[in-house]
């Protein structure tokens, strides 16, 4: 039974809610950490695998893909351990950093959206020119990557935008009834 399989099968309460359609799982979070472990473990051994396999492969597109599949089981594996480091507290739930590391960290997520939207362009008109549909594919497969992250990266731009104005209404509370904190 794979991970997802468990998480579906987990229809008990807890805090936990685990939704890959229309269906909502609630999932106890002991648990949920014990399968981000799994999880993880599986991804990272996958990886070793693919890795040692990889070493006598000499095509070049070939390994290109594989070396793509290797760093997505790795990336996984890293975001497994990062919600299992949510779950125990070590790292917090909302994104609390200085102002001006966050404004400079939202400059940069900005600046990437802008450059990603560039990307997905110019694949779509790489696309439109390719005659050969094993080319197409390839790239079809940049296009979706490239569009998933110009989707995360606006997302967490929305998201850092949400704490900003958080902060400037807090501090036009401030202005406009000139509360002053006691010293």
């Amino acid at each position: 039974m794979s991970c997802v399989d468990e998480c579906k099968s987990l229809v008990k309460g807890g805090q936990t809610i685990y939704s890959p359609g229309p269906t909502v799982y609630m999932i106890s979070m002991p648990k949920l950490v014990e399968l981000l472990r799994k999880q993880r473990k599986i991804e990272l051994s996958h990886a070793d695998r693919l890795a040692e396999s990889m070493e006598q492969l000499k095509h070049p597109l070939i390994r290109a893909l594989l070396e793509a599949i290797l760093y997505d089981s790795r990336k996984h594996a890293a975001i497994c351990q990062a919600l299992i480091d949510v779950d125990a507290g070590s790292v917090p739930l909302r994104l609390d950093v200085d102002m001006g590391p966050a404004v400079s960290l939202h400059q940069d997520i900005k600046q990437h959206v802008a450059v990603e939207a560039e990307m997905i362009k110019r694949l779509e008109e790489m696309i439109s020119e390719a005659r050969d549909d094993r080319v197409k594919a390839f790239l079809d497969y940049l296009l979706d990557e490239e569009r998933r992250h110009h989707s995360m990266l606006s997302g967490m731009s929305n998201l850092i935008d949400r704490d900003s104005a958080a902060i400037d209404e807090y501090l036009s509370l401030f202005e406009k009834y000139m509360i002053v904190p006691p010293e």
